[in-house]
């Protein structure tokens, strides 16, 4: 049996965004508020593992990207690298420990320098990390490119040069650059059409079995995620809802917005009629929200409990593998969409769902 710790453990993390006080507040004495964008969240992730992070637009997912990190200070909870805290290293650990988690940002145009060349913004970790001379990174990006599908030739151009996979590849590289134990992959596939995409993936999963990455992948993309990951976590405003094997929540989601968000993805048939339930109320605010389940508003199965008390994230019976944050998980888990008809008749789904 292997006691050894996961290599990465989120533990009741949470990030808030302080606002700056309104003139309203400093007429009535009241306090600073903050935006809850992660709020209490907890999850691991093994090494060579990828666990795929979905949710609407808002939902806070690339904060909790840049949480572990740590590109973001953490408000409170903890994240454990390979069983070490490391929530709160000093700058000069910091930078050294960055080596083990880079990230794979979601726009390459705007996270590649247009004035430097690919040797240097691939070599660019290498250099800060390893103290390299100009000669080796040079090399040492030459031997890399390949490795993500760009030819060796291609040193000495700039970022602009490159369709938007190239560019997208070049951040891959650079991700690699260091040898990362774990990447965090922000939208990687975003405004690609869908050939590129598919190299991209495949890339992603050779490499991982390459070198053994874990991948934190945040996605939109619902089919990406059913292709490359293991696990699936499902986010709704800064909380978990439901995480799981990846295959099991895909096909039989437990939480109500689960059901709610797969059910928005588009099926590639146009004969094909899909069932839907509606999803209506107001989305709750994330400035210091009121106590009870965020889904509450929206949900049709909503009882007095689900407005007052949150509800655990918590291990449903007869449902293995699988935590899922509702009050009523067991009475709804096994209910399929087409049911769901007679709570909510109208199609319809969430705004900013899964695509």
């Amino acid at each position: 049996m292997n006691d050894a710790p996961a290599l990465l453990e989120v533990q009741d993390v949470v990030k808030y965004f302080p606002l700056t006080r309104s003139l309203t507040s400093v007429i009535t004495g009241g306090s600073r508020r903050a935006v809850h964008a992660v709020d209490h969240v907890s999850f691991s992730l093994n090494e060579g593992e990828t666990l795929g992070l979905i949710g609407e637009s808002g939902s806070g997912k690339t904060t909790l990207g840049w949480l572990v990190a740590r590109l973001h200070e953490p408000t409170g909870g903890r994240i454990l690298f390979s069983g070490h805290d490391v929530t709160r290293l000093p700058r000069g650990k910091l930078r050294a420990w960055r080596r083990n988690v880079q990230v794979v940002f979601q726009d390459p145009v705007g996270s590649l320098d247009p004035r430097l060349r690919v040797w240097q913004i691939v070599g660019e970790p290498m250099r800060a990390q390893l103290g390299l001379s100009r000669a080796t990174t040079r090399k040492r990006v030459e031997a890399l490119l390949p490795s993500v599908g760009l030819p060796t030739d291609c040193l000495d151009q700039y970022p602009h040069e490159f369709s938007g996979g190239g560019r997208q590849r070049l951040s891959v590289a650079r991700a690699l650059s260091v040898d990362p134990r774990l990447i965090v992959l922000d939208e990687p596939t975003s405004a690609l059409d869908v050939a590129v995409q598919a190299q991209i993936l495949n890339r992603l999963v050779a490499l991982q079995r390459e070198r053994k990455i874990a991948y934190l992948l945040i996605t939109h993309n619902v089919a990406a995620v059913r292709f490359v990951a293991d696990r699936v976590a499902v986010l709704y405003l800064g909380q978990l809802v439901e995480i799981g094997g990846v295959h099991e929540v895909l096909e039989h989601p437990v939480h109500p917005y689960t059901k709610a968000l797969l059910a928005a993805v588009p099926v590639p048939d146009p004969n094909r009629r899909r069932m839907r339930y509606r999803i209506e109320g107001d989305i709750p605010s994330l400035v210091d929200p009121k106590p009870g389940c965020r889904f509450a508003p929206r949900c049709p199965f909503v009882i007095e409990r689900c407005r007052v008390e949150d509800p655990e994230f918590r291990a449903v019976p007869g449902i293995p593998n699988r935590l899922v944050a509702c009050h009523r998980a067991e009475e709804v888990g096994d209910i399929p969409p087409e049911s769901l008809l007679e709570v909510a008749p109208a199609v319809a789904a969430p705004a900013g769902a899964a695509t």
